[in-house]
């Protein structure tokens, strides 16, 4: 599915009615799932599950996990790629998880200007460090439970129904990828960041509060309250409240509006430390009073998701919103 769904991306004027056909899917299901107190069972995955990714200039890393191969791509800034460096230089890591129907890779395609930015934007408190560390694992091809938009693709995503932090094995996997990126001395352990684009970024929150005494803070783009998705939601955790910064399309056919403003509703009444920001339809930032837009065809909606935020949302929201928040000593 995915490289048929990235041809056809190539192909100018049927791009988006090809993607707007993968991720508007009508779910159908004529089987009650068995919720429980984690949500839903683990997502059905297909064989091949996993892909050898290409690491533009970066170190590919990998591991057998119960038979399947797992990937991830570390690519570190140019500064510390440098020798020789002073033994106690730590640079900040970002952590991004793809979305569904793409691979890590798409740090390098759709999130370029972000990659571009790990090169030069200083993240650190420290004003020698210059740049941060990126981190892209892998997801899994598999079929998630229906109920969602997109629901009944296969394709390279993350379980972010089946919400057991112990056991989830896409979060053991990133938990295997962090442990390699810190055995390189270079990471600052007060400064990893998760970063999740659609279903990466429900995937981005789970993992962010389930290993709250890593993460320092969560990034989400076009994506919303993990623990409300269906078909099987569960309540939203009462801690730990990992400073979450959220960046939403005012038209988006995937992550709805409407739901995204209920997921800001929530985390208000939760007095959850958070900011959100607005993007109109060529990613640039909206005035936060901007409601959602009543005129949203399907065809824009999901334009709208696939595109990313502008370069200047990233360095002028994201990043300095990750900044503010490192650990506590």
């Amino acid at each position: 599915m995915y490289h048929r769904v990235m041809a056809h991306i190539r192909r100018p004027g049927i791009a988006l009615l090809v993607m707007a056909a993968a991720f508007t899917a009508a779910a159908q299901s004529g089987d009650s799932l068995p919720c429980s107190a984690t949500g839903a069972p683990p997502i059905r995955t297909v064989i091949p599950e996993t892909k050898k990714v290409t690491c533009n200039g970066g170190r590919l890393f990998s591991f057998d996990q119960n038979g399947v191969v797992r990937y991830a791509c570390l690519n570190l800034p140019a500064q510390a790629t440098r020798a020789p460096q002073p033994p106690d230089r730590k640079w900040p890591l970002v952590i991004y998880l793809h979305a569904s129907l793409t691979t890590p890779e798409s740090l390098y395609k759709q999130g370029a200007e972000l990659f571009a930015l790990h090169d030069t934007f200083s993240l650190s408190d420290d004003g020698n460090v210059k740049g941060f560390i990126l981190l892209a694992p892998e997801g899994r091809r598999a079929q998630a439970w229906p109920a969602a938009k997109g629901s009944t693709q296969t394709g390279f995503r993350w379980d972010e129904w089946y919400r057991d932090p112990e056991k989830n094995l896409d979060a053991a996997a990133i938990d295997h990828f962090l442990e390699e990126a810190l055995a390189t001395n270079l990471v600052d352990p007060r400064r990893v960041y998760i970063f999740g684009w659609s279903n990466g970024g429900f995937m981005a929150a789970l993992y962010g509060v389930w290993r709250g005494e890593r993460i320092a803070a969560i990034g989400q783009y076009a994506s919303a309250n993990p623990w409300a998705r269906p078909p099987c939601p569960v309540p939203l955790p009462e801690k730990p409240h990992v400073p979450l910064i959220l960046i939403r399309n005012l038209c988006d056919w995937v992550a709805p509006c409407e739901e995204t403003s209920q997921w800001i509703g929530k985390l208000s009444s939760e007095r959850w430390p958070f900011q959100s920001y607005n993007l109109w339809d060529d990613g640039s930032e909206a005035p936060a009073s901007q409601g959602c837009l009543t005129h949203c065809g399907q065809l824009q909606g999901t334009a709208d998701h696939y595109r990313w935020p502008r370069g200047s949302v990233l360095a002028e929201r994201l990043l300095p919103f990750f900044k503010q928040h490192p650990l506590a000593p």
